[in-house]
């Protein structure tokens, strides 16, 4: 559909009609224009379905208003979790007004009967949100389109006509979000579509949107859905905007935030939905990082949906990963209809097998396998566990490829009675290409094993939707050694490696663009990979890490070693206490006690620091930067964070290959733009296995996986670089264009954007460093541009990207679709002035103080004091309190530089700013009778966006309170309720403005 010249109108009219003709099911109510007409039409809803249990006594005013009250929740998230309700149903518990009328168990939205029964479907239009409850100053609200289930708004609809940005779009809604006009009923609303006709996206709804998570839908075909009109048929038509809300949406409750499915996912669930019906099992294949764990939660919670099925498995291979996939179904589970049980052994896995409850199991399938060997070797535990033969159940097996081989899964299949259903999901398929070895009548390929792939997401789908990153590959192997197997074992192969990475890690891990990425370093044995251990720790212990990455980051690298437990009980003595040693470092870097009886809690704490998604490891001060590995974390682990797979051992097979690889390509910032990978093994083998493996899973080729090569890169940087000159080389120019025409500003900003995007990419590649062997015409300087003129473009495009956003839709012009008002500048938001480069500077001074020779400059050198004070103010604009503290060391530094000689400039800073967050927590801790070590316990893990803090329980007891009025005897908290209340309005305090701002770097 072509929209031109159209208002905004007629496109809210043309989508009314067309939601509310044919099949779609949705009432046009026009007589609902403000939020007390919408509350007395979901009054009338609400007694229409619950006559019954009313006993056809209407709701009394009173009685409305305490339902009205009661459900009203604070927030988005809070109002999912009301609505997310049991057993597929919300319903709320009324005492009638009248106590001769029995209590009412209302049912407020019935998720059992889409399409049908209790559920009725309302469109309302420019409902009013006024200024009642707001500031006198607000403007009065009208929203355009919310679409209404039993009379909640639960999906709504802004519009803008097709010569705006659908962006606008979205500002708008977040506008009215921030201005607290989504409140009251409109906190029900889960999903937000925002269009300019031609272009829609769906978001989930929440207190501060992200764009990055806004979805376009696609179709079966893989063909973006982007007509409005085409957008309502598909997805916001009944029964599937019911579904969207009941089915495709998950609460996340570690985050506190409403998930909506991507199409790619709900097909899949869709099209598994669909076989088990029919009793036909199948495989989704879906690339590493697209988001399978969610996608595979949701198949195991819809399945049960099936009368026919007693319970779904999923099956998993190991133990770190059996921890992993628990905890994230745990946490998608807290607020759903159905129990996750996670299986501590064999016996309780038997015992909830047969418990009689449909739920989700997670476990291993070694748990299972081992319940069948007890059974056959005891009789009576044979009979005892009888019933469990009988059982239809679903398997949903992660990581199929590998997870179960054909004759295990002969195993299971053949102690149940009835077939069970099975359901894999991979992101590497085995295909007749790379089949397993041949044996007998076994299944060699994953179809083979599962029946027919249900629905298929690649690589270079991910990639083109911008789900996933594409890959950096950098094959730094000799091609005169690759046939030489010995020399991979040398000394001077191993040392030449380390240097190497050390030299790499400055652009492949982020370093160059002032961030600080994580990575993987993995060996072909345990007893290669400790030796490469000593040989990182040898270097960094003679300062051997290269200048440019100590300035930026002086603890570079953390290094840590992990592999799996089994493995480690085998190996030798002398290799125990290689493992002692390597666990004193790691307790002395992050002040933990782990020992050789808890190398499991070791191996998990590695994981969780790498993975960084825990509050306390998202602090610079405690992440990992490379880790050690043989095959651990290789596959099925997610950290967003790693940007980086450093491989010295011989080629894997294909599918090994691309998991390995895609540890490194989840999104993560602006900066981390490409999973880099480097080899240091067979170059020409590694280049030839590369390419089938991509071929294979990109199906479709691989250009769009690979980053460009150094040469493309290159002419992108130069062209772009050019074109800026004429700004660059003419100051007057950017000064006009503040009132230049709005065609000259877009063309500035559209260039500028481009340079930001050609620098930002170009500085990834490590053959910058590596230009001086290059004749003078074929160098770049990247640097060439004087820094005051950087501000001043900066500056300008700032202010007029500002003014863009400023207009409010208000202009005619058609907006350029070249032009990204969104876009964040990435290159100019490299660190230089953050602490790392502060104490760079200090610990530059100090040695150059006790050095005699240069000392002697010292006195004409006060240009670089007086910038370290300015560095000093300027960090202090972002976080004063650790810039006071820089700045009371740096005049200490200055008084008595020799004092500091043989000291860690950063160790004496955290040593200070540890005394102060000790000193307030023990004052805090004083003034209110509480134990320091509960108080510290909270505040460590410590989350202000989430309601129930860890500790918080403990810390607030009544036995303190006790405590504390028998120390405060004339305080107005007498009341252990309200002293509750204050302490955690005040641990909130002092966490928000005292020690976080002390503890954040940057």
């Amino acid at each position: 559909m072509v929209l031109t010249a159209v208002k905004e109108s007629q496109m809210e009219e043309a989508l009314i009609d067309h939601l509310t003709q044919g099949k779609n099911q949705w009432h046009l109510r026009d007589d609902l224009r403000t939020i007390p007409q919408l509350w007395a039409n979901f009054f009338k809803i609400l007694e229409d379905n619950n006559r019954d249990q009313l006993h056809d006594v209407p709701l009394t005013t009173n009685e409305k208003e305490t339902i009205r009250t009661q459900i009203t929740q604070p927030n988005f998230y809070q109002a999912a979790k009301f609505l997310s309700g049991a057993n597929r149903q919300v319903r709320h518990h009324l005492k009638r007004d009248n106590s001769a009328l029995p209590d009412a168990d209302l049912l407020i939205l019935d998720n059992t009967n889409i399409s049908g029964g209790s559920s009725v479907y309302e469109v309302v239009h420019q409902v009013e949100v006024n200024t009642s409850s707001m500031s006198a100053l607000d403007q009065d609200r009208r929203f355009d389109v919310t679409l209404l289930i039993n009379g909640l708004p639960l999906i709504h609809i802004e519009l803008k006509t097709p010569n705006f940005p659908y962006m606008d779009a979205f500002r708008q809604i977040q506008k009215y979000i921030d201005e607290a006009k989504f409140g009251d009923i409109y906190n029900f609303v889960e999903m937000f579509v925002v269009t300019n006709g031609t272009t829609t996206r769906y978001i989930a709804a929440g207190q501060k949107l992200n764009a990055n998570f806004l979805t376009t839908w696609i179709d079966l075909k893989k063909k973006p859905v982007d007509d409005y009109l085409e957008f309502a048929e598909v997805v916001l038509s009944i029964p599937m905007a019911h579904h969207m809300i009941a089915d495709y949406t998950v609460l996340d409750d570690k985050a506190q935030k409403i998930i909506l499915l991507r199409p790619y996912q709900i097909q899949a669930i869709q099209a598994i939905f669909n076989a088990s019906k029919a009793r036909k099992s199948g495989f989704v294949w879906h690339a590493t990082g697209s988001g399978k764990t969610l996608t595979s939660y949701k198949v195991a919670r819809n399945l049960l949906q099936i009368p026919a099925i007693d319970k779904t498995i999923f099956l998993i291979d190991r133990k770190d990963l059996d921890m992993q996939t628990t905890t994230a179904f745990k946490t998608y589970s807290n607020n759903d209809t159905i129990d996750v049980d996670d299986t501590a052994n064999s016996f309780e896995l038997a015992k909830q097998l047969g418990d009689g409850n449909r739920s989700v199991i997670v476990t291993t399938r070694q748990k299972m396998h081992a319940i069948f060997k007890r059974m056959e070797n005891s009789p009576e535990i044979a009979t005892k566990y009888a019933k469990l033969k009988d059982l239809q159940l679903a398997f949903i097996v992660d990581e199929c490829h590998r997870a179960v081989t054909p004759a295990q899964k002969r195993e299971l299949d053949k102690f149940f009675n009835r077939q069970p259903l099975w359901y894999g999901f991979t992101g590497t398929p085995i295909f007749a290409e790379n089949a397993r070895t041949e044996n007998g009548q076994e299944a060699r390929t994953t179809e083979q094993l599962y029946g027919p792939v249900l629905h298929t997401y690649t690589i270079e789908d991910a990639i083109h939707d911008k789900k996933v990153l594409g890959f950096k590959i950098d094959n730094q192997g000799d091609s005169n050694q690759s046939n030489n197997d010995d020399i991979y074992l040398t000394d001077a192969h191993m040392k030449a490696v380390v240097k190497r990475v050390l030299d790499l890690a400055y652009r492949k891990q982020g370093l160059s663009n002032g961030h600080r990425y994580s990575a993987i370093f993995s060996t072909s044995s345990i007893k290669q990979a400790q030796k490469y251990y000593r040989i990182f720790r040898e270097t960094i212990d003679k300062g051997e890490v290269p200048r440019r990455i100590q300035k930026v980051a002086p603890d570079f690298p953390r290094i840590a070693i992990t592999y799996s437990i089994s493995q480690n009980e085998a190996e030798s003595a002398a290799n125990q206490e290689e493992m002692k040693a390597s666990l004193r470092d790691y307790n002395q870097m992050f002040n933990t006690n782990f020992s050789m009886s808890e190398l499991g809690g070791y191996n998990h704490n590695v994981n969780d620091r790498l993975a960084c998604k825990e509050r306390v490891y998202q602090k610079p001060n405690q992440q990992l930067d490379i880790v050690i590995v043989v095959d651990r974390l290789l596959t099925g682990f997610d950290a967003p964070r790693l940007s980086t797979l450093y491989l010295d051992r011989p080629p894997m097979n294909p599918q090994n290959l691309i998991q390995a690889f895609s540890r490194t390509n989840r999104i993560y910032d602006a900066g981390k733009t490409w999973g880099q990978v480097v080899t240091f093994q067979y170059p020409d083998q590694y280049s030839d296995a590369i390419d089938t493996a991509l071929t294979l899973y990109a199906k479709g080729g691989t250009n769009d996986v690979l980053a460009p090569d150094w040469s493309t890169s290159k002419k992108r940087y130069q062209s772009a670089r050019k074109k800026l000159d004429q700004y660059v080389e003419n100051p007057e120019a950017v000064d006009q264009l503040a009132d230049a025409p709005i065609k000259e500003q877009k063309k500035f900003l559209k260039i500028f954007q481009e340079y930001d995007k050609t620098i930002t990419a170009i500085k990834t590649y490590d053959e910058l460093d590596t230009q001086e062997d290059l004749p003078p015409a074929e160098q770049i300087d990247i640097n060439d541009i004087p820094s005051t003129t950087l501000d001043r473009l900066e500056g300008t495009y700032n202010n007029i990207i500002d003014e863009l956003k400023a207009d409010n839709g208000e202009s005619d012009e058609p907006v350029d679709i070249g032009i990204d008002e969104d876009y964040e500048l990435e290159s100019f938001h490299t660190k230089e002035v953050d602490e790392g480069y502060i104490m760079g500077l200090i610990r530059d001074y100090i040695s150059d103080s006790n050095n005699e020779v240069k000392r002697q400059a010292l006195p004409q050198d006060s240009g670089n004091q007086a910038q370290v004070d300015d560095y000093i103010d300027q960090y202090a604009k972002t976080n004063k309190p650790r810039a006071d503290h820089i700045r009371s060391l740096w005049n200490d530094v200055q008084r008595e530089p020799q004092k500091y000689s043989a000291q860690k400039v950063e160790e004496i800073l955290q040593q200070e700013i540890d005394q102060e967050s000790q000193q307030i927590l023990q004052d805090f801790a004083k003034n209110y009778g509480l134990n320091y070590s509960n108080l510290q316990y909270v505040v460590k893990n410590y989350d202000p966006d989430v309601k129930n803090t860890k500790g918080m329980g403990d810390l607030t007891s009544k036995k303190f309170f006790e405590q504390y009025k028998e120390e405060h005897p004339n305080s107005d908290l007498t009341n252990w309720l309200k002293w509750k209340s204050e302490v955690r309005e005040k641990v909130k305090a002092v966490y928000t403005t005292k020690i976080k701002p002390l503890e954040t770097e940057n």
